[in-house]
């Protein structure tokens, strides 16, 4: 290939997988050719030789890599510098190998520490000059290719670019694509969301370049729709005023206004009017199916979309649409499963709730219960009064025995005041230990019959009666226990008239 053969730098970096309605020349800085430094004069020694030949050949390769034909990768010269410019632009070879999306040689200059953070004479990093061309996007390299140049994405160029600028419209590139400038885009915005922190991220988002323009005003301005939905979408400001106080929302607006007077798109939203709704795109095909006969094609590649394509995209739509109906019935299931605990739930919740006013009328009233517990007080009384006085009694009788014992061996010796002292403070004490035991004895008393015990006394009961009538003891227990109570009343009466000598002798 002669040299005036040769393209230059912009015309390798393909542009293919572009529609006809999105090219369109963006300026750029003009360009000279591909000016390659061999000129013998200018080269001072070997080295510098070396590496003028180096930049020949890995061009050369790349400009090979492009077509059918082999092409072999080039080996650095010996002391190698990496960073050393290749063409007149002073892009280096990481400049040309990212542009050109080539992993490997990317790899490669990375481990000979090629510095991504070298700039050509546009200030352009070479993470920047990546997105400038479709060939990452064509190869489906750039997440590699940025996982290598990542570390400059806060980078600016002499314009104040950052490569978010240069991802939104191909800053610097011949010819644009909307489908390959979002990719660019979504793959920068998604990793920097990973790695920053939200508000560094939104500064980021938002820088504007040294004529007041933040990416969205240029996206805006090249009328980069896909890319324009990709910045909103992170919340990129609108209301940013660039130099001349335009704001990116004023441009967007005048976007939408031209869109509008060419005339309204047709809407697939099922509340557009029914002039602006048309049908599914599979129900389309169908339809278009029925109407017509398939085209005969004489190209051999649209023969293959035809017989090869076509069945793949509706075997994906039936897939999709199993894949609908799979979660769908997933979520009936969990939905009727759900109601059928609620409603069991809702039963248990009913039954607890009459369990609840059963055992509520049969508590007694709050009146009933006090005057319930007021007798109980009354009579816990009624039997400390009863055990005191009986314990009283039982002293007394024992003090006049004594003393009449005394009195019978020829009189009372005199005791020493110490010693009636000590005896007092004895006495003393043994009254205020029966006080404590005559209380503990009646608390006892107060729950005789509600502890343990309850089961012995019943089944005692049951023996002491017959078979019949202790099968109905539980029925007949309060007439049991009243007719124990009359006899009860009966003997008491016979004891208090034989005892009430003795409570006048102690009253005196």
């Amino acid at each position: 290939m002669g040299e005036d053969d040769t393209p230059d730098n912009l015309t390798v970096a393909s542009a293919s997988y572009m529609a006809e309605d999105e090219r369109f020349e963006i300026p750029h800085a003009p360009v000279t050719g591909r000016k390659r430094r061999r000129d013998d004069s200018n080269l001072q020694d070997l080295t510098e030789q070396q590496h003028a030949l180096y930049g020949d050949e890995l061009l050369d390769y790349f400009l090979l890599s492009k077509t059918e034909q082999p092409a072999v990768k080039p080996d650095p010269p010996a002391n190698f510098q990496p960073n050393w410019p290749i063409d007149a632009e002073d892009h280096t070879a990481l400049h040309w190998a990212s542009a050109m999306g080539d992993v490997d040689v990317v790899k490669q200059l990375k481990r000979f520490n090629a510095s991504p953070t070298v700039k050509n004479i546009r200030g352009e990093t070479p993470f920047m000059h990546s997105v400038n061309f479709t060939n990452c996007y064509e190869k489906q390299s750039f997440p590699v290719v940025m996982k290598e140049l990542f570390e400059t994405f806060d980078a600016r160029d002499n314009m104040g670019c950052t490569v978010i600028h240069h991802a939104a419209v191909m800053k610097n590139g011949r010819v644009f694509n909307s489908s390959c400038s979002r990719y660019y885009l979504d793959n920068i915005l998604n990793k920097l969301q990973e790695t920053l922190e939200p508000t560094a991220f939104q500064q980021l988002l938002d820088v504007q370049d040294n004529e007041g323009n933040t990416a969205l005003h240029l996206a805006a301005q090249r009328n980069a729709r896909k890319c324009i939905r990709a910045l909103l979408g992170r919340n990129a400001s609108s209301d940013l005023t660039n130099n001349e106080g335009i704001r990116a929302e004023d441009l967007i607006m005048d976007l939408n206004a031209t869109k509008k007077d060419r005339g309204p798109q047709r809407s697939s939203s099922p509340f557009a009017p029914e002039s602006q709704r048309h049908a599914s795109f599979k129900d389309a095909l169908i339809e278009k199916a029925n109407r017509q006969p398939p085209p005969v094609f004489q190209s051999a590649a649209a023969n293959t979309v035809q017989s090869r394509i076509s069945p793949l995209i509706m075997e994906k739509f039936q897939d999709l649409a199993k894949s609908y109906e799979e979660e769908w019935r997933e979520k009936d299931v969990a939905e009727i499963e759900a109601k059928r605990i609620l409603s069991n739930t809702q039963t248990e919740l009913t039954l607890i709730r009459q369990q609840i006013a059963a055992v509520e009328a049969q508590l007694e009233p709050d009146e009933a219960a006090a005057k319930i517990m007021n007798e109980a007080n009354l009579a816990k009384h009624q039997v400390l009064s009863l055990i005191t006085h009986q314990n009283r009694l039982h002293v007394q009788r024992s003090v006049d025995s004594e003393l009449s014992r005394i009195n019978g061996d020829g009189g009372v010796q005199e005791e020493s005041y110490e010693e009636r002292l000590a005896l007092a403070r004895q006495l003393s004490q043994m009254l205020g230990e029966q006080r404590q035991a005559e209380m503990d004895y009646v608390e006892a008393l107060s729950t005789v019959g509600t502890g343990d015990k309850i089961d012995k006394y019943r089944r005692l009961l049951k023996k002491c009666l017959d078979s019949k009538e202790g099968e109905s003891l539980d029925t007949n227990l309060d007439s049991l226990i009243e007719m124990m109570e009359e006899e009860r009343d009966e003997n008491g009466m016979v004891g208090a008239m034989e005892t009430e000598p003795m409570d006048l002798s102690v009253g005196l």
